[in-house]
């Protein structure tokens, strides 16, 4: 039985597809002009949910279910276009990516493949709102991934209960009912897991599957809500109509309210606003009075049944299948947000393709008779699952950009962590020891340098520069935890082990000098140019009484210092260095080509005013305490990088970073060199 023979053609159905992923493509392309895009997802949700949903009641009411040709119609509607999108994919990162990216893009395409993208970004922990995610150019088929597994299980559970003769109406809302309360459960523990997990998003699906049970069913009577077991309490005596609701002022209220709904969401949320949550509810419910409101509605008359918006709709899939690979792309080989022009131009290709993929991928698969196109396509996935598994598998097939190699290991992460001093003061600390780096096993240390990822950027250089003037340093930090007692700088580390391990060392009569270092701006500011997503969870557990971060940021620091210097040791805190306001990649030839041509000398810089502003508060904070301390001993990281004009990344011919605020490795022995404390 075909598509349309199912369920009567809506062409504001349609048109509701187009808001949704008009929302979603200018939100990835233009992100502060439509702050809340991303709720088309959730849009598309409950269409597919209601859309589905109303085919699977219709067919087993009339006894003509098939799970064959249920999901041979599935795979005709997403394979053909996911293929070719996954292709190019692959194709154009052959040419244009690192090891690590197409090794990453290759994990990515088996898991689109296969239908369990989300599962793949959660076990990376992907946060979607982070600047990382940018750089995962599949990472927008965690969507389909939900909507596949809902496919998957939906049509078994209702087959169940319908061979049971459970009432259907209530086995939709019942777990409707609960992945609502999970989502609300779990969004207070882990929101990352709420946004990918099926379970705690499937109530948006299941919440057009209930108004398609209305949809499909008369009801003429409460028992008809109702098991048959309570037909003993006559409910069936109770008459229901909703025929006042088909009126058409209902119509277009219903209509003009769940476009308002959306509307609000898609202009007044952003990736700040807790999603999914209680939050998501607005464009659900916005969504399901649009569909309820039918064809007649208003909004639905006059906007979504419109020939533009319907043609738009026509092509959603596609064009949410295409956009975010090629926005991803850009972002890629800017090193960073591509220009707003390459930004267009990417929207505008992105509607040019999914226009041939629909004239000449889909129209000519999806209605073609007869099976082997079934077989074909079932192939063709697999194959592209087995080759983005080998990608994963060989190392992202490092060997076609050998040349570009040496300059990527600039950005690679290094271990601030050495097993043999681990090994050797694991008695001492315990299992509190989590990192180390020992200038010299030879000899015990004298030094000790802590701090959070930016004094782990630093170490290896400082080690090295000490060492060659007679000092051994023991190196223990942690990212995220500055060294100062009593300190937790974010919410995702307690700093229990750091605080235990300083407290030690405090003790220790070897250790004469403690080396501090932090990031200064993430701290006063609650973000950097990196992950402007506010820092969360900093708390000095000495003084409760403290809320402020900044407050306890500061009073953490003062108490620190004081307490080490009666203790008799040396206190030398290094200031840190400038951040960067783009990704460094762009400061060398890391690709066969890039987007925009840009002098290295000049877009490598930042400029010294704006460092000045940005770390005011912080080198106030500082000079305040050296002032108060005088024999506080410090140095000031940044100077060696900055003149009066500029602050560079790229200094005599040695790229000094490896992410925007992170020193790099050949960055660590160059500062190490200029390490002076006064």
């Amino acid at each position: 039985m075909k598509h349309n023979e199912l369920v009567k053609y809506r062409p504001d159905v349609d048109g509701l597809r187009a808001v949704a992923v008009l929302s979603v493509v200018l939100f990835h392309a233009f992100p502060s002009f439509l702050t809340g895009g991303f709720v088309g997802v959730d849009v598309f949700f409950v269409i597919s949910g209601f859309l589905i949903s109303s085919i699977l009641f219709k067919n087993l009411q009339s006894g003509t279910f098939n799970f064959f040709e249920f999901y041979v119609r599935r795979v005709r509607r997403i394979f053909p276009a996911l293929l070719v999108v996954l292709f190019f994919c692959l194709g154009l990162g052959y040419y244009i990516l690192l090891g690590e990216e197409y090794k990453q893009l290759g994990r990515h395409t088996f898991a689109g493949s296969l239908f369990f993208s989300n599962f793949a970004l959660l076990d990376e922990f992907t946060d979607y709102f982070n600047v990382a995610a940018e750089l995962k150019p599949l990472l927008h088929l965690w969507s389909l991934g939900i909507e596949e597994q809902f496919y998957i299980f939906w049509p078994l559970f209702l087959y169940i209960g319908w061979r049971l003769r459970l009432n259907l109406f209530l086995v939709t809302l019942f777990f409707g009912v609960v992945s609502f309360f999970l989502n609300i459960a779990e969004f207070q523990r882990n929101p990352i897991y709420t946004f990918y997990l099926p379970y705690t998003r499937i109530w948006e699906l299941l919440a057009g599957a209930i108004l398609a049970w209305f949809h499909t069913n008369e009801i003429k009577v409460f028992g008809d809500l109702l098991p048959h077991y309570f037909d003993k309490f006559k409910f069936s005596e109770y008459r229901l109509s909703f025929s006042f609701l088909r009126e058409k002022r209902f119509q277009d209220l219903f209509s003009s309210l769940g476009f308002l709904f959306i509307l609000i969401s898609v202009l007044f949320y952003n990736k700040l606003t807790p999603f999914p949550g209680f939050a998501a509810v607005l464009p659900v419910f916005g969504s399901l009075l649009i569909l309820f409101a039918g064809p007649e509605g208003i909004v639905n008359r006059k906007l979504l049944s419109t020939k533009p918006m319907v043609f738009v709709g026509l092509i959603s899939f596609p064009l949410y299948l295409w956009h975010w690979p090629l926005l991803s792309f850009a972002t890629i080989l800017e090193s960073g947000t591509p220009s707003q022009g390459w930004r267009i131009t990417a929207v505008i290709l992105s509607i040019l393709f999914s226009v041939l993929t629909w004239q000449f991928v889909e129209k000519k698969i999806r209605f073609r008779e007869g099976r082997s196109v079934l077989w074909v396509l079932v192939g063709l996935l697999l194959s592209v699952a087995f080759i983005g598994q080998n990608i994963y598998k060989r190392n992202g097939w490092e060997w076609r950009v050998k040349e570009y190699k040496e300059n990527a290991k600039i950005f690679e992460g290094w271990r601030i962590e050495d097993d043999a001093c681990i090994q050797k003061f694991r008695p001492k600390f315990g299992d509190n020891i989590r990192y180390c780096l020992l200038g010299s096993s030879d000899s015990e240390p004298v030094a000790a340098f802590l701090g959070d990822s930016h004094a782990n950027s630093l170490a290896y250089g400082l080690i090295r520069k000490l060492k060659d003037q007679g000092t051994n340093v023991l190196h223990m930090g942690t990212g995220g935890c500055p060294p100062f007692f009593g300190m937790i700088g974010n919410e995702k580390w307690p700093c229990d082990k750091e605080n235990f391990a300083l407290e030690i060392l405090e003790k220790d009569p070897k250790i004469k000098t403690f080396i501090l270092n932090s990031s200064g701006p993430r701290y006063m500011n609650l973000s950097n140019y990196e992950d402007k997503a506010s820092l969360k969870g900093i708390k000095y557990q000495y003084r409760p009484d403290i809320t402020d971060p900044k407050q306890a940021f500061v009073q953490a620091f003062r108490d620190t210092v004081k307490r080490l210097l009666l203790a008799g040791k040396e206190v030398v805190y290094i200031v840190d260095v400038p951040e960067m306001d783009f990704d460094p990649k762009r400061c060398v030839p890391l690709r066969p080509f890039r987007l925009g041509f840009e002098n290295l000398e000049q877009s490598c810089r930042v400029k010294r005013a704006d460092f000045d502003e940005r770390n005011k508060e912080y080198h106030e904070i500082v000079n305040s305490l050296k002032h108060e301390f005088p024999r506080m001993k410090v140095w000031e990281a940044w100077r060696p990088i900055c003149d009066n004009e500029y602050c560079y990344a790229l200094k005599d011919g040695k790229l000094l970073y490896r992410d925007s605020h992170h020193v790099s490795l050949e960055g660590s022995y160059w500062l190490g060199e200029k390490y002076d404390p006064k």
